[in-house]
């Protein structure tokens, strides 16, 4: 946008000269206007006043604009009635400036530079200098001014981002620490506890089970294993309903089966038979939802005895399928060809009288036409026939329709064309999925059942190609309980192993040897898996469920690498052994398992559970909370209307904008979004992870609903500290050497300790930054989307539950550094100890007192000595402390 400089006449009130002249001159493009983003303009009305000024002088202030970069102030402009005296207004911005100032660090000084302008003359300079040092009339606001290049090279959006990239780097000190990286090398680092040989053995034995793959595992599946959806015991729990909520349906646009288990709602579509011809089906459901368990279901069991006899059924994976236009209608045609020979294996399809019939229609025109010229030399006959049959065979398209009517039309039979895992695909990738099965429903007489994400649907249902879908024909397909699912698959693999008789096992201790065990045996560890996944009330089933959405193949395979996990060690195996399989893992264990998987070491990078309170090393402002506020900003929009009307979604760029002013940086800003994206806590609305743009849409998945609930959980909290930067090489080192050691890396003590240290940093952090949002504006968004208060109370509550009542609470009554008046207890060779309080002792070690303090009256028993603390430990129930004289 050019700057259209308004005519004097034009500005008679200060409120003109705000709205016609400065704030087009600040967004207006250069070299006409300033080149600002709105978005880092502050009006008046969100701005905090500020008292200026001393005397009868002094008065609450508010800038007309304030100007920031990444949240930092650096920009005041003062606009005035015209003709009013700028020199005052100059005044008045440099002083509510240095207030601004005061709430920074020493030296710091984000808020350098201002402008006055009254519309007729403009004034500019820095705070902390009297006079201006650029003085401007109403003509030299010209693009060809020599003094509008001077206000462009000293007050523009670029000079502004250079004075902000010259002060960052004082916020953060040159070096930060990460404990993880302190505890060795890199292949330290990345250890990995040994395998769990027994899981391992359950996983490669019942693999077909929990995660099938080919057809036959499949159908195994839909014959044996397969759990209904009813819609009186979907979502009863709240994590469900949680989930539930985050991705709304359009019901009212489709049919939700009352019962998976018997869908008469599809049943009674099929039995139409013929009349299905040339239509589309879709089956919506999240992906992981279970619509292809559930077409293998409907196939093979649902389906009547004499409905299913009047069908053929192909199944097409595309997975594989080309994503060009060009390519992928012959790629279909060869699968449809290819399914339906496998689908007639006693058909010979290479005998010349199966190629006759399927081409018969050809063949008859053939024989009624050209060949009668042909009939008294069958040699010439045959060489035409053959020709014929060879272009029909080469023709990919002629030859498909051919098999197709061989083999359905021509037997009455329904022909349904399957397209398999379309739901895996990007948004934009799922919609020509939906455009090539109207392909196949022009092309081919059958029905072509096509399985789509819930989100692409709902999304998309009223514009093309989605606008076409028959509402009788759309098919709703919710996923049945995690609990009854994970329990129907155990139940399949315990009659295998019931099955396989007396079948002997083995696995390996860590010391080498090994252990020979009866197949049978894998049921009782099954059987305590599952116990502990549900005995924990909600925790643990919340955790996975949550992770995975409604993605129960996710849910499974989360289940299968828990049950390989390295940290259910010998121990746990002897008393699954023992209990025949009615053992309980203990809560913290399973927590772990769920953390760290195989690591011995938490890595954000390589768990389902992410650390959303992670920083970057090389950042130039670094920001604890970015990953927690973009999940709290969409958390609070799941309930509301975004763009184009999407329940939950928002623009990147709303996002940006509003997590700017919480000093978050735009580069910064990308990176933790994508982030997050990757490990599914947000979805975008096409599915996409990476090069995401302000104009794409985003909202809350399950999976950031639980991280935003781990926040309350000190095992998380324990688990992120060693996978964290600090500014402190002394907290590091501390963290790094409690998880150094295995005998106590996962004890309640480093637990707590670990967890502490890390909130005590993270609220420090907090701090800094609301100092910083509130020296300007109300700091009420950002305390809420910063929130600790579950954090700090999951601590205590821990506390409350491992150290005795007198040491709970004692970092609040005696904090390090504070000074208190004791009683002298006893002296000891190693040092003295002081009564703080009843029932609470303290040692004031012999190094930091004088040689002779043995023989030191004012350590007599029961004298008053005031001390100051140096160390609490309230876990090891240890207070340090020294005289102060």
């Amino acid at each position: 946008m050019q700057f259209a400089k308004p005519a004097l006449s034009a500005l008679k009130t200060e409120s003109d000269v705000e709205q016609k002249f400065v704030f087009p001159l600040l967004v207006s493009d250069l070299p006409s206007g300033l080149g600002y983003q709105p978005s880092d303009i502050h009006t008046k009305a969100n701005v905090k006043g500020l008292a200026i000024d001393k005397g009868e002088r002094r008065k609450v202030y508010y800038p007309d604009y304030i100007v920031t970069v990444s949240g930092l102030p650096i920009l005041i402009i003062e606009a005035k009635l015209p003709g009013s005296d700028l020199s005052e207004a100059f005044r008045e911005a440099r002083l509510y400036a240095a207030e601004l100032n005061s709430s920074y660090p020493t030296k710091l000084n984000p808020c350098s530079l201002i402008i006055a302008v009254d519309g007729r003359r403009l004034t500019a300079g820095h705070a902390d200098q009297a006079k201006p040092t650029l003085e401007m009339g109403y003509d030299d606001i010209e693009p060809t001014s020599e003094l509008m290049g001077q206000l462009l090279q000293g007050y523009s959006e670029n000079a502004v981002k250079k004075i902000y990239h010259a002060i960052v780097p004082r916020f953060r000190p040159q070096r930060l620490w990460k404990p993880r990286k302190l505890v060795g090398g890199s292949a330290i680092q990345r250890e990995e506890v040994p395998i769990n040989n027994f899981g391992a053995t359950i996983s490669a034995d019942f693999s077909h089970i929990f995660n099938p793959i080919n057809h036959e595992d499949r159908v195994a599946i839909a014959k044996h294993g397969y759990i209904p959806s009813k819609r009186r015991e979907r979502y009863i729990e709240p994590i469900d309903r949680i989930i539930r909520a985050a991705t709304p349906p359009s019901v009212s646009q489709s049919k939700t089966l009352e019962n998976t288990g018997k869908p008469s709602e599809i049943v009674r579509t099929f039995r139409s038979g013929r009349k299905l011809e040339q239509q589309i089906l879709l089956l919506i459901g999240s992906a992981g939802a279970g619509k292809t368990t559930f077409v293998d279901y409907l196939q093979e069991v649902a389906l009547p005895a004499d409905v299913k006899a009047k069908t053929v059924w192909i199944r097409i994976n595309m997975n594989p399928a080309p994503i060009s236009r060009t390519e992928i209608y012959d790629w279909l045609r060869r699968e449809i060809i290819e399914g339906l020979k496998i689908a007639h294996p006693k058909i010979d399809f290479d005998d010349i009288s199966v190629l006759k019939s399927v081409h018969a229609p050809s063949v008859n025109a053939f024989r009624k036409g050209v060949g009668r010229l042909l009939e008294k030399d069958n040699t010439a006959w045959n060489a035409k026939l053959a020709d014929i049959l060879s272009s029909l065979s080469n023709d990919l398209h002629k030859s498909a329709l051919a098999l197709a009517r061989y083999l359905t039309t021509e037997s009455g039979k329904l022909f349904v064309i399957v397209l398999d895992n379309c739901d895996k695909r990007l948004r934009d990738e799922q919609l020509l999925m939906f455009e090539t099965a109207q392909w196949l429903q022009r092309e081919f007489t059958g029905l072509v059942v096509l399985p789509l994400r819930e989100e692409t649907y709902d999304n998309h249902r009223n514009e093309p190609p989605l606008d076409t879908a028959l509402k009788d024909m759309v098919f709703r397909i919710e996923p049945p309980l995690f609990q009854a699912i994970l329990q129907s698959r155990i139940q399949m693999a315990l009659n295998s192993i019931a099955a396989e008789g007396n079948r002997i096992l083995r696995y390996a201790l860590p010391n080498g040897m090994h252990v020979d065990y009866p197949a049978s045996e894998q049921a009782y560890y099954l059987s305590s898996i599952m116990r502990s996944i549900f005995e924990h009330g909600l925790h643990v089933r919340r955790l996975i469920v949550g992770l995975s959405g409604r993605n129960m193949r996710r849910a499974l395979e989360i289940f299968l690498e828990f049950c390989t996990s390295g940290h259910i060690g010998e121990e746990e195996f002897f008393k699954i052994r023992q209990s025949k399989g009615q053992y309980v893992l203990p809560l913290r264990l399973v927590t772990t398992v769920l953390l760290r998987l195989n690591q011995r070491y938490y890595n954000s990078t390589h768990g389902y559970l992410k650390n959303i309170l992670s920083i970057d090393e090389h950042d130039s402002r670094t920001n604890y909370f970015t990953r927690l506020m973009i999940i709290r900003f969409l958390l609070k929009r799941m309930d509301q209307f975004g763009p184009k009307r999407l329940k939950g979604y928002e623009q990147i760029g709303s996002i940006r904008e509003k997590l700017s002013g919480f000093g978050v940086e735009d580069s910064v800003f990308d990176r933790e979004l994508e982030a997050l994206v990757r490990g599914l806590c947000v979805v975008t609305e096409d599915f996409r992870v990476e090069n995401l743009s302000d104009e794409d849409l985003v909202a809350l998945a399950p999976a950031g609903l639980v991280h935003n609930q781990m926040m309350g959980d000190v095992n998380y909290l324990a688990a992120i500290a060693e996978d964290s930067w600090y500014f402190s090489k002394e907290i590091a080192e501390k963290i790094a050497l409690r998880i150094r050691d295995e005998d106590t890396h996962y004890s309640k003590l480093t637990t707590l300790h670990n967890a502490r240290d890390f909130l005590e940093v993270i609220t420090a952090s907090k701090d800094r930054e609301r100092a910083a949002v509130s020296a300007y504006r109300s700091p009420e968004l950002f305390d809420e989307m910063t929130d600790l208060t579950k954090s700090w109370n999951s601590i205590e509550s821990f506390e409350r539950a491992t150290v005795p009542p007198v040491w709970q609470g004692i970092y609040k009554q005696f904090p390090v550094g504070s000074t208190h008046s004791a009683t002298a207890k006893a002296v000891k060779a190693f040092g003295v100890f002081v009564q703080m309080e009843p029932g609470l002792d303290a040692l004031m070690p012999a190094s930091k007192l004088p040689s002779d303090y043995q023989h030191d009256p004012a350590f007599n028993e029961g004298n008053a000595v005031t001390v100051k603390v140096i160390s609490v430990d309230p876990y090891l129930q240890r207070m340090a402390v020294i005289p102060i004289s």
